[in-house]
């Protein structure tokens, strides 16, 4: 009854959302498309009626610089990810072509992902200038991103993975209102809305409200949580920019500590699985705020300074029967960037220092990091050298400071070569990597750092070599490889005591090899699109650094990933579908990564986990727009019992079985 309630009332809602979106698309007048969902059209086109628009008013838009010319990859574009559904940033990086995901089953948890071989602790994402990383354990807090509003991603490949997230601008002067909803079987279900204005040429205020809620496939999975989001900007003149931005998330979240059935035997239903623990729960937050000060050298051209200052508090708590993980920590952060460039080359500079406090309880048991406070710096140089018209020379450095853990130099140098038939890069470097907070100051009754003082313990050491080579990147067919190889030592591995099997033990490892590598096509043509890649990494078995005579002991990791759409106007042209399937799986039994619910933490160390069988996942989707809505269905894990019958995203954590999503994303413009 609940099931067939829950369906009719998403199918009045679609179609009252329909017919409202189709009254409102009469009483608009014809404007420049600006949102990247109003028109069907290119988005060369949009582009040029935009600015051509706005010039009339005297502004052009605001772009922020563009990292690509300092070796960055765009992985990911407005155009792209308007036809696809993301409940978050996990999600997104969980479904790319070049990334292998230890899903955690649901919305609003940190899922752990390999992209392009660099593992959870190997990545650093800013979004519009503000560090998602969690200070104490460095993963990075994806869920707290909101998708749907995300313009561009691009990444810079080093000794570790850097990634700049931008959002959406908008420069109509009408409101601006958005909806996005999704729901589906169980307590899956998210809705996000909110309303734009410019109230001139010049300014912009943006105010948003997210509600999520997922979980009840398995026991103890339950997940909630909400994000309240503003931004604004004002253009000072035509050559400066300021900005604000304000954002508060909480979750709560019940912890099953993952789920004790053998892997083979795993039931997959809704009252099969046993959870570890059946009465956990934990509670987080996360607020952020900023003021930025942007500069252009013109009004037609990217902006190349910016002096930024904000603030970011975390919270968290975990209580369990043995222990207690708990930080409240506040960060002031301050970052400085600037451009300067010639006929034929380039140079970037930037700066950034935190401060961190961390507001420990009177309880001196409630808490896992007994540092009061920290700090630490980074500044960053990119430059390029354009040899000829088709050839770049670009280098890199990095050094990072810290009050109490060291320092840090990193530095890399590549050579770029493109033209219309082949798009090719080579970068060497050497990379260190300080160790964590978490690393070096959790206090825990079931943790244990396997004896070394944290002032001699290793840094985390790589030197190494990746590449990737596109051949024919804007033709109907294309193929494309990237690989990484790299000689490592000091990475952390977390493993069960061998006196205790609850107690967790920190150990480093001495040299051993990494590699991964990703190989794909794309086909596209007016009507249809087709892709098919795959996906491996392996670290080499080697030594424990304390323990000589112990070795550590990793599993290879393969995947394969398959898509085929159809596209084209349906209705005498009134809608735009677009309708496929995507595959995804691994034809080889393999031991995932395990995730310590208590410690927060992706093991690298694979020792005794469980073996996972081979899987196959296979989705159908179905997108159709009509101006300014899309409704999007997806039937997940349709072949659920057929082609097998289910899989693990990570060990311990079963992926939800088959269901039917519904999103629906709409923009009205008053």
């Amino acid at each position: 009854m609940n099931k067939s309630a829950s369906i009719g009332r998403l199918r009045l809602l679609i179609l009252g959302l329909f017919f409202l979106n189709l009254e409102a698309i009469q009483q608009v007048q014809a404007q420049p498309n600006i949102s990247g969902l109003g028109s069907i059209q290119s988005d060369t086109a949009d582009l040029a009626a935009m600015q051509e628009g706005l010039e009339v008013l005297g502004i052009i838009p605001w772009h922020w610089t563009n990292r690509t010319k300092w070796g960055a990859w765009e992985v990911a574009t407005d155009s792209l990810l308007r036809w696809e559904h993301y409940t978050d940033g996990h999600v997104l990086w969980a479904q790319r072509s070049d990334v292998i995901a230890y899903e955690l089953g649901t919305v609003g948890r940190q899922s752990g992902h390999y992209v392009q071989g660099f593992g959870p602790g190997d990545q650093k994402v800013y979004l519009e200038g503000i560090d998602l990383s969690n200070p104490i354990t460095g993963l990075n807090e994806l869920q707290y991103v909101p998708v749907h509003k995300v313009s561009s991603i691009q990444e810079l490949p080093s000794h570790r993975l850097r990634s700049d997230w931008h959002l959406r601008d908008y420069y109509l002067i009408k409101p601006i209102s958005t909806l996005n909803y999704d729901e589906s079987s169980y307590t899956y279900r998210n809705l996000e809305f909110g309303v734009g204005h410019n109230f001139s040429e010049r300014s912009h205020l943006e105010l948003s409200f997210w509600d999520r809620r997922a979980g009840g496939n398995y026991p103890v999975n339950e997940l909630k949580g909400s994000q309240m989001f503003a931004k604004g900007y004002y253009h000072l003149s035509k050559t400066l920019r300021l900005d604000a931005w304000a954002a508060n998330n909480s979750f709560e979240a019940d912890e099953s500590f993952g789920y004790s059935n053998s892997s083979a035997a795993f039931p997959f239903s809704e009252y099969g699985p046993i959870p570890r623990r059946n009465s956990v729960s934990s509670s987080s937050s996360r607020s952020d705020w900023f003021v930025r000060l942007g500069h252009r050298l013109d009004s037609s051209s990217l902006a190349s300074t910016s002096l930024q200052v904000g603030r970011t508090n975390h919270e968290f708590t975990l209580p369990f029967s043995a222990d207690t993980t708990a930080w409240n920590i506040r960060a002031l952060w301050i970052t400085g960037a600037t451009e300067l460039e010639g006929s034929n080359w380039g140079l970037s500079a930037e700066g950034r220092w935190s401060g961190y406090t961390n507001r420990i309880h009177s309880d001196t048991g409630f808490h896992t990091i007994k540092r009061s406070n920290w700090w630490e710096s980074n500044a960053n140089l990119l430059g390029y050298w354009k040899v000829l018209p088709t050839v770049n020379l670009r280098l890199g450095l990095e050094q990072v400071f810290t009050g109490d853990r060291g320092s840090a130099l990193s530095g890399w140098v590549s050579l770029d070569f493109e033209n219309k038939v082949i798009k090719t890069n080579l970068r060497l470097g050497q990379g260190l990597q300080l160790r964590s907070i978490q690393d070096q100051y959790w206090t825990s009754n079931n943790w244990q750092n396997d004896g070394i003082n944290y002032k001699d313990s290793p840094l985390q050491e790589s030197q190494y070599i990746l590449g990737s080579v596109n051949l024919w990147p804007e033709r109907i067919l294309s193929i494309w490889l990237n690989a990484r190889y790299s000689l490592e030592s000091g990475t952390a591995l977390l493993a069960p005591s061998k006196l205790i099997q609850e107690e967790m033990r920190v150990y480093y490892a001495k040299e051993h090899s990494f590699w991964s590598t990703s190989v794909g096509l794309d086909a596209h043509s007016s009507r249809w699109e087709y892709g098919l890649s795959a996906t491996a990494f392996s670290r080499g078995n080697g030594q424990i650094q304390a323990q000589s005579a112990e070795l550590f002991e990793t599993d290879m990791q393969f995947r394969l990933r398959s898509h085929a759409f159809w596209k084209d106007y349906v209705f005498q042209r009134a809608a735009y579908t677009k309708m496929g399937v995507r595959l995804y799986g691994s034809p080889l039994a393999s031991r995932n990564l395990a995730f310590d619910t208590a410690a927060q933490w992706w093991s690298v160390q694979q020792n005794g986990h469980a073996e996972q069988p081979a899987f196959l996942r296979a989705d159908v989707e179905i997108s159709s727009r009509v101006r300014s809505m899309m409704v999007f269905l997806r039937w997940e894990n349709a072949a659920q019992g057929f082609l097998g019958p289910g899989y693990f995203g990570a060990d311990s954590f079963p992926m939800p079985g088959r269901r039917l999503i519904v999103s629906i994303k709409a923009i009205f413009r008053n």
